[in-house]
């Protein structure tokens, strides 16, 4: 079995809860623990944690995530930063310090005037380190990003769940509802995770996932199976399906074959994290 990567997960403490009642955490085992088996399992030897705390059950999961980097070595996490305007060199050199490789961002209303804040310095460093930009965003809130990616064109920017397209999704509509993703594909450091499909789906456990397939030969048509990167988004998908159907979604999309499958579920992902600096100059 070839070595996997995932591009998309999230690990809190004391665990997701969203929709469930607060003694539904999940505690015994922890997820870092419950993730760590299933990773053994499936072969998977890296993953992008991806930070959130855009509300109160999950204030404080950067620093929860910094616990977690020195102890386990696949953790290879993104620092959260709710608003872009607020990143500063220094707080990113902080990070850095903690072990982190990227930031993640969540931008769905105010995405054009805060990006415009940010200062050249934080996406000169962002590029001269090579950290991962790992950012949930929708429909036109995908444009601003055009005039930030032809000043900084290196930006290592990661579009999660195939960048929360309406659905459904037909043949005939797909290319016109991920326009928005596509238009970035001349940018060469863009990628594309393809992940969250439950997302995607009406009802969000419909597995194999069927309405959000159209997608994925007009993204592998823009962005080439080099830049496309599968992601589990574990543990919220466990609310919706396995952690195995995560990764059998691939499977089931006749425009892969195994090795473009090879190359998404593990290769693009490794090659971009063994890139990144690590160390302050």
């Amino acid at each position: 079995m070839s070595d996997r990567a995932d591009s998309h997960i999230h690990l809190f403490h004391p665990g997701y809860t969203a929709e469930l009642p607060p003694t539904c955490r999940r505690i015994n085992p922890d997820e870092p623990t419950l993730y760590e088996a299933l990773a053994q399992k499936h072969n998977i030897k890296q993953a992008l944690v991806v930070g959130y705390e855009a509300e109160e059950p999950y204030r404080g999961n950067n620093d929860y995530l910094a616990t977690l980097i020195p102890t386990r070595p696949w953790v290879r996490a993104v620092a959260f930063f709710d608003n872009p305007a607020s990143i500063t060199v220094e707080s990113l050199k902080s990070r850095q310090s903690q072990g982190f490789v990227g930031i993640s961002l969540y931008q769905f209303d105010q995405t054009e005037s805060r990006l415009n804040a940010v200062p050249d310095a934080v996406w000169r460093w962002l590029c001269d380190h090579r950290w991962l930009l790992s950012v949930n965003s929708t429909a036109e809130h995908w444009l601003p990003w055009q005039g930030i990616l032809q000043k900084f064109p290196d930006l290592r920017l990661l579009v999660s769940h195939l960048g929360l397209p309406k659905i459904p999704a037909t043949p005939e509509l797909a290319a016109e509802i991920l326009a928005t993703v596509t238009n970035l594909a001349k940018f060469p450091q863009v990628y594309v995770k393809l992940s969250g499909f439950y997302a995607l789906s009406n009802p969000a456990h419909d597995y194999p996932h069927q309405s959000g397939w159209p997608l994925v030969p007009v993204l592998l048509d823009h962005f080439g199976e080099n830049r496309l990167l599968w992601g589990s988004d574990f543990s919220p998908a466990l609310e919706f399906v396995s952690f195995r159907q995560t990764l059998d979604v691939l499977q089931h999309l006749p425009c892969l074959n195994p090795g473009s499958r090879k190359q998404i579920e593990g290769e693009n992902l490794i090659r971009l994290l063994t890139e990144i600096s690590t160390s302050q100059p």
